[in-house]
């Protein structure tokens, strides 16, 4: 039974008129509908105050009343919710209350890549270095020579691979440094695969 079918029975029950007015008044704000398989749950540290649902959505319980939080956006992509003049990040919010972490991992991934997606599927719980690396995979990080600021293109690259030999004077680091303008350090990480990883 949810909250609305609560009030219903409630109303519908024969009950003094003073009770009446304090269940409407009470539940005013209840008659919003949870969305198709939406299940509450109370916010980790927050309990009694604020709930958040599997499909990323925040409720306040605070000041007898109950309403639905609406979010902003953060510089990074993620929805914040403010909670006690707090801002948090809904995905950890979400992630806190369905998601069993019994590795202690301390970040959480967008599987998608789909930041504004914090539907409890979308979201999983990694470390560091595993929420790097996908965001890499997916594209959210680019690297090599998608970046904005890279300084060679994949062409670049492969000739750099292809034809740069150690040491030569005309086929060396140097040469080829001059001849991209960058330095010969760029070109010794480029040949020896520490850079542009991604072009094959």
């Amino acid at each position: 039974m949810n909250l609305i079918e609560a009030k219903k029975i409630l109303l519908a029950a024969d009950l003094d008129p003073t009770v009446r007015e304090a269940i409407n008044v009470l539940s005013s704000d209840l008659d919003f509908q949870n969305l198709p398989g939406e299940e509450w749950r109370d916010v980790v540290g927050y309990e009694g105050y604020y709930q958040v649902s599997n499909l990323g959505r925040v409720r306040s319980f605070r000041h007898s009343k109950i309403k639905i939080l609406n979010p902003d956006l953060s510089k990074a992509g993620y929805l914040r919710a403010s909670l006690k003049s707090r801002k948090c990040f809904v995905h950890v919010l979400v992630a806190q209350a369905f998601i069993p972490n019994p590795e202690g991992k301390r970040q959480v991934n967008h599987i998608s890549g789909d930041k504004a997606n914090n539907r409890v599927e979308n979201l999983e719980w990694t470390t560091g270095s595993e929420n790097q690396k996908h965001a890499y995979s997916t594209g959210l990080h680019p690297s090599g020579c998608n970046r904005p600021n890279a300084k060679l293109t994949a062409e670049q690259v492969r000739e750099i691979r292809r034809d740069c030999v150690p040491g030569d004077p005309e086929r060396g680091f140097k040469p080829f440094a001059r001849k991209f303008n960058v330095s010969n350090e760029t070109i010794k990480k480029v040949y020896y695969r520490e850079t542009y990883k991604n072009v094959e």
